[in-house]
């Protein structure tokens, strides 16, 4: 399927790229671990939302990026739509070396185990997702031609 990438063992699957959407940091974390994929990107419609077919055959809220996870462990492929999950999943599986050790020494699994810089990680992730891009995608879809 063309927009597809795959690693060996749990293949994981990236699908669309919508035009001015955020689907460009997927596609430099994908560069940064170095895992290989095809591109294919969807352009938006004349009212600025996603074209039909994204929503019929990829998502049914016209979401992208897209990440489907396929797995032997998994009864059906398991399908992230947010960037900030998608980031967190291939950080953990693939990019480990990307994101601070979760738990201090001894304290994994504890409620309050988790590092500083961790939990200051996770947090300035869903800041950048929850505040402040609302803010940044307001001004670029307001002040685009």
């Amino acid at each position: 399927m063309a927009g597809d990438f795959v690693k060996t063992g749990t293949s994981v699957t990236y699908v669309p790229r919508l035009e001015m959407s955020r689907s460009h940091r997927i596609l430099w974390l994908l560069e940064e671990l170095q895992v290989s994929y095809e591109l294919k990107t969807y352009k938006r419609g004349a009212d600025k939302l996603a074209p039909a077919h994204l929503k019929e055959n990829v998502h049914p809220l016209g979401k992208s990026p897209v990440l489907t996870i396929e797995s032997a462990s998994f009864s059906k492929p398991v399908v992230l739509a947010e960037s900030a999950a998608i980031i967190e999943y291939l950080c953990d599986h693939y990019g480990t070396s990307l994101i601070p050790k979760r738990y201090q020494e001894g304290k994994e699994g504890q409620v309050g185990g988790e590092n500083d810089s961790w939990l200051r990680d996770r947090m300035l992730m869903h800041y950048a997702e929850g505040s402040l891009m609302t803010l940044l995608v307001t001004a670029m879809v307001n002040g685009s031609k």
